[in-house]
């Protein structure tokens, strides 16, 4: 008659069970980085401009601005107030364009466009941003 340790097989199976989740991480992580053969991105991604408003810094309001240039082409990333003003203008050519924008808090400033333009002057995207504050000034809780 056959002795069959049980720790043995326990050890085992646990080990066996390690190792398929260890592949099926790993396949998972490798179908989530997949490169197209032509070189190219997804096209969700591609030229689109996100804005994300990040907070208050000293007094200060703050954007994290990022764009994808799939052609790596070169492109003008402007800022302008909501009367059309430009604020900051400058090229870039970068395929990850990335920037923290932060401007002077003021009451003149009600709204903001940010906009990518190509070397010719065309409008590639454009994110409108409106700003509405509201202060409140002397608060005062009373607990009994």
């Amino acid at each position: 008659m056959k002795k069959v340790n049980l720790s043995v097989v326990a050890k085992r199976f646990f080990l066996g069970n390690i190792f398929t989740a260890a592949l099926f991480i790993s396949m998972h992580a490798s179908a989530s980085t997949y490169t197209f053969k032509d070189g190219g991105s997804d096209t969700a991604k591609a030229n689109r401009l996100e804005v994300k408003y990040v907070g208050n810094v000293s007094n200060n309001i703050g954007f994290d601005i990022s764009y994808y240039n799939a052609k790596g082409s070169n492109f003008s990333f402007v800022v302008k107030d909501e009367n059309g003003d430009v604020i900051f203008e400058k090229t870039y050519s970068s395929k990850q364009f990335h920037k923290t924008v932060e401007l002077a808090r003021t009451e003149d400033i009600k709204g903001l466009n940010f906009s990518i333009y190509s070397d010719r002057g065309n409008l590639l995207q454009s994110k409108d941003v409106v700003i509405n504050t509201k202060f409140v000034e002397d608060v005062l809780v009373k607990i009994n």
